[in-house]
């Protein structure tokens, strides 16, 4: 039988933990024609929520996913936009040729792959002019389909690797004038999108809604998990439930995680001590990548600040109290070392991301 739980991929149906809230706020903002910017920690959920929002949404609007990630060009950008945009507009061919035929200044080849998808080529040089023209296009699509286009955009702090400013100002120069079109811009760093639309400087300003993305409230996760037992013919006590949930406190990825592992030990579960034997399989399949994370620090305050952010509940790491105790040095020291670790992907708003690596500095560095 299939594990029900399900880690490291994109879900949507019934693999994804109601996020109904989430699904809510943004709704009510697409149907006000209002932007939204979604901040999100990595593995959060934030492209599962994206594809569950537009499955919900499915015939009311035109979405459209496209991920920033890797794109290092315009040339790449206005390729991987124009396409995106078919993609979600057009099935038959026809209208794929009909609707490119308004994008005069790129000029875009229509590529078949072997797998019968459509793929959009750019030859000539993207021009400031041809960069407008791919903006403007999901405005011209939702006109021409009389239904309004969804355009998310995942990653979108990407997007300073290769032309930042300039598209920021093309960007709010066509978006704020689009009746058709509405674009989420969400990111997994948090520091990079508030430089985009937080900092008055910036032509995005203030262009989209803030919503932030945070763990699952724990009555909602527990339901679920309850259900994906009982799904599989299986069962698990209360008393484990909340202590997956103690462990994981509501973090997706990682309570899917557990609970994969906890499924696999047995499909009924009624002692929270088997909750531990999963952690233990976790950190021993980890293992490796963890010493590895390790040895890669050649700072001693970069590990010493880690121990001690595995050891302390919410600490005021500025403190001397705890500068003291875990041998920091200095706050600019403190600082730097936050500011490292953070562009590492190892912490985010001063705790570590991964509630399994910290658990294994706990056990393994004394």
């Amino acid at each position: 039988m299939e594990n029900p739980f399900k880690y490291g991929v994109e879900v949507t149906g019934e693999d994804f933990v109601d996020r109904m809230q989430e699904l809510a706020d943004l709704e009510g903002e697409i149907i006000s024609r209002k932007s939204v910017v979604l901040y999100s920690p990595r593995r959060l959920g934030k492209t599962s929520l994206l594809k569950e929002f537009f499955r919900r949404l499915k015939g009311r609007v035109i979405p459209v996913y496209m991920n920033l990630y890797g794109i290092g060009s315009r040339q790449a950008f206005a390729e991987r936009m124009a396409e995106s945009v078919v993609r979600g507009a057009y099935t038959r061919l026809e209208r794929v040729r009909e609707a490119i035929m308004s994008l005069k200044e790129l000029r875009p080849d229509i590529v078949l792959t072997p797998e019968g998808e459509i793929r959009l080529e750019i030859s000539r040089r993207v021009t400031a002019r041809g960069m407008e023209e791919v903006l403007d296009f999901p405005e011209q699509v939702g006109g021409r389909r009389g239904k309004r286009v969804v355009i998310a955009f995942d990653e979108f702090q990407e997007i300073g690797l290769f032309d930042g400013i300039e598209i920021e100002k093309l960007m709010k120069a066509k978006f704020e004038g689009h009746r058709n079109a509405v674009y989420i811009f969400a990111g997994s760093k948090r520091h990079l999108l508030h430089q985009i639309f937080a900092d008055e400087g910036r032509p995005l300003f203030k262009f989209a809604r803030p919503m932030e993305l945070g763990n699952i409230p724990k009555n909602e996760f527990a339901r679920f998990i309850a259900h994906r037992f009982e799904a599989t013919g299986g069962s698990v006590a209360g008393g484990v439930i909340d202590e997956i949930l103690e462990f994981t406190e509501g973090h997706p990825y990682f309570t899917q995680q557990l609970c994969h592992e906890l499924w696999n030990l047995s499909k009924d579960v009624g002692d929270p001590s088997m909750v531990r034997r999963a952690v233990e399989i976790v950190l021993r399949h980890y293992g490796v990548e963890y010493e590895r994370i390790w040895d890669g620090l050649r700072s001693r305050t970069q590990r010493n600040l880690l121990l001690g952010l595995s050891r302390e509940l919410g600490p005021n790491v500025y403190s001397v109290d705890f500068i003291t105790k875990y041998q920091l040095k200095t706050v600019a020291h403190v600082q730097r070392s936050l500011k490292l670790l953070e562009s590492k992907g190892l912490i985010e708003n001063c705790r570590i991301t991964d509630i399994f690596f910290a658990e294994w500095l706990r056990r393994t560095m004394k």
